[in-house]
């Protein structure tokens, strides 16, 4: 009786411990964590069945009107891909907060179209999954180098570049044969010549949006030597203080007082209308977009002379570590960033493709379109040392300087004391 009672404590015990210990099974088989180490290779990845597919989330934020354009090709190439997709629009002004909520409790979606600049964040705290091993692997080296670089950090290569947008110096054609230019101002003289004519005219040289960073610094940048890159910030104090920046900055400031400024709603058509702003910094796909009917017309934008700025904004795919579709979202994402994907996107949305071959392809047709343009900035298709700071945007307090600057708030010479001792400070 005494040994039967031994024998069911030793089974009961033997139960228990089956029950509470989650790696044993009675086929003596590891758990699913044991058998698949790499899945904790990455924080805040999920798992699912191996048999279950969930559709790809991929998660954007943009304006309404290019969503709708993003959906509809979107979902033809899931249907091509045969990869089942969820599109989700965050809200622009609360992205940010958005990712990082996600990140943090691993709810993330599978696929994001991120800022390339906040590429490398992201990979650097644990967040995106490396490319290198996907089947993106090769489309990645089709990319323009320049954007590919944007994405790169510690060997791997962490997102696939998509489009990229560039903010250009726009003027009506018209206006400049008026003062008996053939192309865009570059000398001092050629610029006093335009405000004299709108001064005279009753109306503002240039509209800017003074909120917009990118405008801001694309518009200093336009002034060699660069009047708002790392540049100024790396160069020598007593250069600041005389001699090219001072000049350029003084020219600038002559011409402040003629921006028309907080221009984020205005037009700007190749027709020249009375009291108009003849003159524009906006990105190349806003002035598409507002001169679509112009495009589809005429086929040309020849009223308008224009020229490429810096910086370029630029977007990328990148697969989160939570994801558990890796394959879907590859094939997906390599859909996307196919030649004719890329082109409908740029003739839809105005957006550039950020495949080289797909850039080069585009680069001529849009140069026809507008009367003058120097699309060598535009098109640069090797990376050379001064268009290294393409991809760069000040931040901060540099930012807060620019746009006092811009709006008149301080001189030249307070900005570039700003910049010397911001300079001093970062050192």
């Amino acid at each position: 009786m005494k040994r039967r009672h031994q024998i069911v404590l030793f089974a009961v015990l033997l139960l228990s411990l089956t029950i509470l210990s989650p790696s044993f099974d009675f086929g003596g088989s590891q758990s699913s964590e044991e058998r698949n180490p790499d899945r904790t290779t990455f924080p805040n990845q999920t798992s699912r069945g191996e048999d279950q597919h969930a559709p790809v989330e991929i998660v954007v934020s943009m304006p309404s009107e290019d969503f709708l354009v993003f959906e509809t090709i979107a979902n033809q190439v899931a249907a091509t891909t045969r990869v089942e997709i969820q599109l989700r629009n965050v809200e622009q002004d609360t992205f940010e907060s958005v990712l990082d909520s996600e990140f943090a409790v691993g709810d993330s979606g599978d696929v994001i179209l991120l800022d390339s600049n906040e590429v490398q964040d992201y990979a650097k705290r644990g967040y995106l999954y490396p490319l290198n091993g996907t089947t993106l692997s090769k489309s990645l080296g089709e990319t323009i180098i320049p954007l590919r670089e944007k994405t790169e950090w510690n060997g791997y290569q962490w997102a696939m570049p998509f489009d990229f947008d560039t903010y250009v110096l726009a003027a009506r054609s018209a206006f400049l044969t008026k003062v008996g230019l053939d192309t865009l101002p570059q000398q001092e003289d050629q610029w006093i010549k335009l405000i004299q004519q709108t001064s005279g005219a009753g109306t503002k040289l240039l509209s800017i949006d003074s909120n917009d960073i990118y405008a801001t610094s694309a518009w200093l940048n336009h002034f060699e030597p660069g009047l708002a890159t790392e540049r100024m910030m790396n160069a020598e104090q007593g250069s600041l203080l005389e001699g090219d920046y001072q000049q350029e900055l003084q020219l600038i400031e002559q011409i402040q007082p003629h921006l028309q400024l907080e221009a984020e709603n205005a037009e700007f058509s190749g027709e020249l209308q009375q009291n108009e702003v003849p003159m524009t910094v906006m990105s190349l796909s806003r002035l598409l977009d507002e001169n679509k009917i112009i495009m589809q017309n005429t086929g040309s934008l020849k009223q308008i002379a224009l020229t490429a700025l810096m910086p370029v904004k630029s977007r990328s795919f990148v697969i989160t570590t939570g994801s558990s579709e890796t394959d879907g979202a590859s094939r997906w994402i390599e859909g996307m960033t196919s030649a004719s994907v890329q082109s409908e996107w740029f003739q839809q949305a105005h957006y550039l493709p950020a495949k080289q071959e797909e850039m080069n392809a585009q680069s001529g047709k849009l140069a026809s379109l507008f009367d003058k343009m120097d699309v060598k900035a535009l098109f640069a298709t090797k990376p050379a040392s001064s268009e290294a700071e393409i991809t760069y945007v000040p931040t901060g307090k540099v930012q807060q300087k620019i746009k006092q600057f811009i709006q008149g708030q301080i001189s030249a010479i307070q900005y570039m004391n700003s910049i010397v001792e911001l300079r001093g400070l970062s050192k």
